[in-house]
Parts: C-alpha cells; structure tokens; sequence
C-alpha cells in the first residue's frame, strides 16, 4: 500500500481517510486508503519481515458523510468463540460414550481450547487469565437440551466485564460490571443452575435470538477440539 497522506482537506480521487489502531500505522495522522469502499482486510509489510494484518472495525466521519473515515483495529472486532453444532454435540456425547463417562453437562470454550464439564476451580482460573477483548464461553450441553443455551463474558479494553446469557429464544440478556468477583459468581452460579444465579448482575434484555458468529468469525476445525470419534 502507497503511503498517501492528507492533512490539510480531502484525500486525493480513489482513497479515503483512515485510523489505525496499534500495529506500524498506528501513530500516523491523516494515512489514507483506497477507497470508499474501504478494504475489509488490509496486510501491511513489517520492516523486519512478514505482514500485519489490519481488519475494517467501521467507518464513519468526523462531521461530513462525504467524507468518509475508515476505523481499522489490528485484531478486527471481539468475536466469541463459536458454539458447537449439533454434528459437534453428538461427536462429543459418542466420544464421552466410548470412554464409559456419563454424559456432559456443560463445555467451557475458548479460542482454540475447551474444557469438558469444568469444576468451579477451572472456570474461576479460566475467568482470571481472561485477557482484553477475548471471551469465555459456556455451552450448557445435555442429552435432553438441543438448543443453544449459553452464558459468554468479554473483558473489554477497559477492563470492564460483559456478560451475555441466552436461553432458547426465550432469554437473551446483558450486563456490564467492573467486579470479577460478580462475574465469577454468575458464571458459577449458570453453570451449577443454581436458582436466583442471575441475582449478582443487573441484566438488560437484549430482545432478539442468539445466532452462532458469521462471516469474519475465525474457523476452528471441530476434529482439532473434539477428537472425533472413529465409525463404528
């Protein structure tokens, strides 16, 4: 990518204002891109060899929508890990069988890690090593239930906790709080399905069914997690 830059007013014809956030462009003023449209992805050679990859956040203005401003972050928006699928499910129920252990209640899901029916230990050191803009995701997962119940927690680059639960298309509800303390109890509390669990946080009702991540959601091979089960 040329480096194009304007300071003074518009950018020349077939490029557009841009910020970025941390990586080689991160303290340049008035870098601009080819564009509108701005690029999803964008790979920027490192003096020291290889590429940084920049991914769009969004775009917007300062005050004129002629202008456009392209917002770039180097690890693209904050996308939990995906939920299982149902074909994932029954790998991991046929896995638990051949092994001769009961069945499973809850999956505890990372960014490439998972942790089957973790005890309260193992969630609490999971929720501790949480790091900005990452999530942690548990999947309730019994034989019986076969919709996506779940509760996820983002710790923000503010530090602040964001915690999401969904049950069914019933329950889809958020909080935001600063205590770990108050997250720990929470996710405790759902993954016991302790009664009153949802008592430590003040919850908005975020109105719509939970979907499984989309479109830029990095892929995770089931097999790498799971272990699929050899055919019978």
């Amino acid at each position: 990518m040329e480096d194009v830059f304007d300071t003074t007013g518009r950018p020349p014809s077939g490029w557009m204002h841009a910020i970025f956030h941390g990586g080689p462009y991160g303290e340049d003023v008035g870098r601009c891109i080819p564009g509108p449209p701005a690029p999803e992805i964008l790979a920027v050679p490192l003096p020291e060899g290889g590429v940084h990859v920049y991914r769009l956040w969004k775009v917007g203005s300062w005050s004129d929508p002629d202008d456009p401003i392209a917002v770039y972050n180097p690890d693209g928006p904050p996308v939990p890990p995906p939920l299982l699928t149902g074909q994932e499910k029954t790998w991991l129920r046929e896995k638990r069988r051949r092994q001769g252990i009961g069945p499973i209640g809850v999956v505890a899901l990372e960014h490439g890690r998972s942790e089957d029916d973790p005890d309260p230990a193992t969630i609490e050191a999971m929720l501790a090593g949480l790091r900005s803009r990452k999530h942690l995701l548990l999947q309730r997962l019994t034989d019986c239930f076969e919709g996506d119940e779940y509760i996820q927690v983002l710790l923000r680059e503010d530090e602040a906790y964001e915690v999401e639960y969904h049950i069914d298309a019933s329950e889809h509800c958020q909080a935001r709080t600063d205590s770990q303390a108050k997250v720990r109890e929470v996710l405790l509390g759902w993954a016991a399905d302790w009664e009153g669990w949802q008592t430590a946080l003040q919850w908005t009702d975020i109105g719509h069914p939970a979907q499984a991540p989309a479109g830029d959601v990095p892929e995770r091979a089931a097999t790498s997690i799971l272990d699929r089960p050899d055919t019978p």
